[in-house]
């Protein structure tokens, strides 16, 4: 069963180039998020986003957003992937931006995953996280076996170590920090083997 990647917190020309050119990711995900060491301004992301190839789907990862931050960069991206909003606010934000809404889970008990119940029919995908979001911290995984709903992504604390065992839960693999020497920097060297090892399967 093919594993579909998405690579998370983008912020550099040269690490855009290095997925595109190793192959294997359908996903970039941008955060716009003060507190992140991988945080944008919209004019960064405008020329980040403007080197994507059009097979690799762009997600805007945000909290909380305001309407007037989701017309700024709408046209920019194909998802937008959201924190800490209810189902009616999801709702509101598909209007605005007229794309598609990842909803993120954060799970740190058992009984959070069953929060995805309320977006079932209004969100477009969803993504089970870990509380701390980037904090390379993942949950347990067990949680996630009476899912009722198809394909997800699973995130938090993913690395070329647990990727194995992460494939085995989910089609849909998110992974930020386990391809990064220093919070918010990316390495070409662990974005190439991941990506290698991706291959080999």
């Amino acid at each position: 069963m093919s594993i579909e990647l998405k690579i998370c917190g983008i912020s550099s020309e040269n690490i855009i180039k290095t997925i595109v050119e190793n192959g294997g990711c359908q996903y970039l995900g941008f955060v716009f998020y003060p507190p992140s060491p991988r945080n944008l301004s919209i004019e960064q992301s405008k020329k980040l986003t403007s080197m994507v190839p059009k097979h690799i789907k762009k997600v805007a990862v945000v909290v909380k957003p305001e309407n007037s931050f989701m017309e700024k960069v709408k046209d920019q991206f194909d998802y937008f992937q959201v924190y800490d909003v209810s189902p009616e606010r999801v709702k509101e934000l598909k209007l605005i931006s007229n794309k598609k809404i990842i909803q993120s889970i954060k799970v740190k008990k058992e009984e959070d995953i069953d929060l995805y119940k309320e977006y079932v029919g209004i969100a477009d995908e969803f993504l089970f996280d870990s509380p701390g979001m980037e904090k390379s911290s993942n949950f347990n995984w067990d949680y996630l076996k009476n899912i009722e709903i198809k394909e997800w992504f699973l995130a938090g604390g993913i690395n070329i170590d647990n990727f194995d065992k992460a494939k085995n839960i989910a089609q849909k693999i998110d992974i930020s920090s386990g391809l990064e020497d220093n919070p918010g920097k990316k390495s070409v060297k662990k974005i190439s083997d991941f990506l290698s090892k991706l291959k080999s399967l």
